[in-house]
């Protein structure tokens, strides 16, 4: 019994746990050894704020381990009562072999649920791939045996319960340590709040196997070192959590700035043609227009594409300081949609392709002739694809083209 006390003293470790071998030898101490109802409450009260905090939280961001430590809290919450001195009915007399049987399933239930608690818990690219799938459901191995705890079982059963603590032990601990190694923070947040209940049950195990019997203040100790571990556990998900939210608010504005990036012309700063598509689809205009800068080959052609670069932005800036939405949909082609009366639509329209050369002429004052702009503006009054509304408005933007361009065609209906 001393042997197999050892060894689960070890495994208790993993969960911070009493076992039952180590509650009977505390409660064996007699006087030595008093329940301080104080103590115990404020346990149970950092277990029961643990409990409402984790909830709280879960609410906001639904992460699984906030269901695992959960489930750990309350297990530690049925165990310190199972622990106790406490009279709950008959059946669960203190040294009642019902007592010692919830003990022993309380006990390993913590262990199994430790695994799953650790995995989901530390970030992702601190836990090994390897031990990945060994912290979920191989604890759960342990429960097979749980009966070994009730009775002094055959030497290979132990061995077998003693082999499963003891790898449940090094696979919590190699994770710790591995993911430190990656710079988790949340993995030292885990070791030192496991840091008290280690000491606690090294001291155990030093009275049990060099002097050869219990540590009579071992629950004693055990109960600080659980709220302990409670109370870091606790800072250490709210650490990970606010890391989290970060990370997610910091992941929202990059996927925002990539679909700006992706919505705008890089060369003007206007929407491009997906956004403009976008625009006309999820808010229809009542109006759209294609405007084309006249001879503007000709520009590139005697003055320079950086030149040219400079026309268009300027160009972009003309048609960008009116009501309508401006985008451009080609090299030098931009698109408007027009929002507002119908009624003021072909005047602003109009506005806004003379103030073209305006703005030329004044941002680009190297280019001595005049810049002129033609465009093929439609009416939109019926339900119209993107794309039949844009047809309709080239073909306008050609018929003014082909009238002497520096003018706007303008059809009332699509």
């Amino acid at each position: 019994m001393a042997r197999r006390a050892r060894f689960l003293g070890v495994g208790a470790t993993l969960c911070g746990m009493a076992t039952p071998a180590h509650a009977q030898s505390s409660f064996a101490a007699g006087t030595s050894m008093d329940w301080d109802g104080v103590l115990t409450g404020i346990f149970l009260g950092l277990l029961l704020f643990s409990l409402a905090y984790n909830a709280a939280f879960y609410s906001l961001l639904r992460k699984p381990f906030l269901i695992w430590q959960s489930a750990r809290a309350l297990i530690y919450f049925a165990l310190a009562v199972a622990l106790s001195p406490l009279a709950l009915g008959p059946l669960l007399e203190p040294d009642s072999a019902a007592r010692q049987v919830w003990i022993c399933i309380l006990f390993d239930l913590g262990v199994v649920v430790s695994g799953p608690f650790l995995r989901t818990y530390l970030e992702p690219h601190a836990v090994h791939k390897r031990l990945y799938p060994l912290l979920g459901w191989p604890p759960a191995l342990i429960l097979l045996t749980t009966p070994a705890m009730l009775i002094d079982g055959p030497p290979l059963y132990m061995a077998v319960r003693n082999l499963l603590l003891l790898a449940m032990l090094a696979l919590c601990a190699a994770t710790v340590v591995i993911a430190i190694a990656r710079g988790s923070r949340t993995a030292r947040y885990q070791a030192a709040a496991w840091s008290g209940i280690a000491a606690v049950y090294g001291t155990s195990l030093f009275h049990d196997i060099v002097l050869d019997r219990p540590f009579a203040l071992f629950l004693f100790f055990l109960f600080p070192a659980l709220g302990l571990e409670v109370m870091l556990t606790a800072l250490g998900i709210l650490d990970r959590l606010v890391r989290l939210r970060r990370e997610r608010q910091e992941a929202r504005a990059q996927a925002e700035a990539m679909r700006i990036i992706a919505h705008t012309d890089p060369l003007t700063g206007l929407a491009n043609r997906r956004a403009i598509e976008d625009g006309f689809n999820d808010d229809p205009p009542v109006a759209i227009a294609l405007v084309d800068l006249d001879h503007f080959k000709a520009i590139n052609d005697r003055h320079g594409h950086d030149v040219g670069d400079r026309v268009i932005f300027a160009a972009g800036v003309a048609l960008g300081s009116g009501a309508a939405t401006a985008g451009r949909v080609g090299g030098e082609e931009f698109a408007l949609l027009f929002r507002g009366p119908a009624s003021d639509i072909a005047a602003e329209a109009e506005r806004l392709r003379q103030r073209i050369g305006a703005y030329v002429a004044q941002m680009v004052p190297s280019l001595k002739r005049p810049v002129t702009a033609s465009m093929g503006l439609v009416h939109i009054t019926r339900d119209i694809s993107f794309g039949a509304a844009m047809k309709s408005a080239d073909i306008n933007l050609y018929a003014a083209k082909e009238s002497g361009r520096d003018r706007t065609v303008f059809v009332a209906a699509a």
